[in-house]
């Protein structure tokens, strides 16, 4: 399974990465205005499509493959508890990164605004959520998995992160995809990690509308980097009790904590990192920095 996922996942970002540009060159040369929801739900499809493909060349039973178990009550709140504990941490993330490369997603926040508040929902949370958790934790991770629930969490977080094409959203996503994977244990179902994923994407556009509803500028409101790092603190710890207390309310805590003693080491004589694999990430990774350099220097 690892082999088939790492062969299909340069396949995805090629598409990805092909598609959107060969759209944006055609969008531009026509002089044609691609409102911001339609780009999104394109982009969206870009992903979507070749996924689709890779199911159906492999005849894949997602249902019986990807577990979109019901979910307890209970776990639904966690959940979206989790998806908010993670902001503070993120942000820290952010803070670091954007010292140094740019913060792709401000200037796309601020156009999303333009729009009705349940349509900014659905855009930057909804479609989002189940898209992506579909492949990165449904396809990549449940494909890993089989050999270790530790490195197929680690190295589906990295075709997570990888498929954001830059680094100020690669490193926070690799966090994300790791907590996400773990909430999927936990439960034993994939809304568990959709919930998480659409809690934490309404944070931004949630709080401008409290504080749109409150009159309170944003510049307004200061938060000292060492009470951030606080707030992250206590936001990783309480996500790990949650997620912990979940796996013990759904039975999965004692086969979590057997398959954490492997940690990244493969118990099934496959490796999760194939050539594709690695010559794929570092093609990413080189293709992001040099982006970033670019986008420096004609500034």
């Amino acid at each position: 399974m690892c082999k088939r996922i790492n062969i299909f996942f340069p396949c995805l970002m090629l598409f990805y990465f092909l598609s959107s540009l060969v759209f944006s060159y055609w969008v531009n040369a026509n002089g044609i205005y691609v409102p911001y929801y339609v780009s999104i739900i394109i982009s969206q499809l870009f992903l979507l499509l070749p996924a689709g493909v890779y199911v159906a060349i492999f005849n894949i039973n997602v249902y019986r493959c990807i577990p979109y178990r019901k979910i307890k009550p209970l776990d639904i709140l966690l959940s979206l508890a989790v998806g908010y504990l993670l902001v503070p941490i993120t942000l820290i993330l952010n803070f670091i990164t954007t010292l140094i490369f740019k913060n792709y997603v401000t200037g796309s926040i601020s156009e999303l605004m333009l729009y009705p508040f349940f349509i900014q929902i659905l855009l930057i949370a909804v479609i989002p959520a189940l898209t992506e958790e579909f492949i990165f934790r449904g396809l990549f991770y449940h494909s890993y998995r089989r050999n270790g629930i530790v490195g197929a969490a680690i190295f589906s977080a990295i075709v997570f992160g990888a498929a954001h094409l830059n680094i100020n959203q690669f490193c926070y996503a690799v966090v994300m995809g790791v907590v996400f994977a773990y909430l999927v244990e936990a439960t034993g179902s994939m809304w568990s990690s959709m919930l998480a994923h659409f809690a934490f994407n309404t944070y931004s556009i949630t709080m401008t509308k409290i504080f749109d509803i409150f009159r309170v500028h944003v510049e307004d409101v200061n938060i000292s980097i060492f009470s951030l790092i606080g707030m992250a603190v206590v936001g990783v710890v309480l996500t790990k009790l949650i997620i912990d207390y979940m796996a013990k309310r759904n039975g999965k805590y004692n086969m979590i904590r057997y398959q954490n003693h492997f940690g990244v080491a493969s118990y099934n004589n496959e490796r999760f990192a194939t050539v594709p694999y690695i010559v794929t990430v570092v093609i990413i990774v080189i293709y992001m920095v040099v982006s970033e350099m670019l986008m420096t220097r004609y500034l």
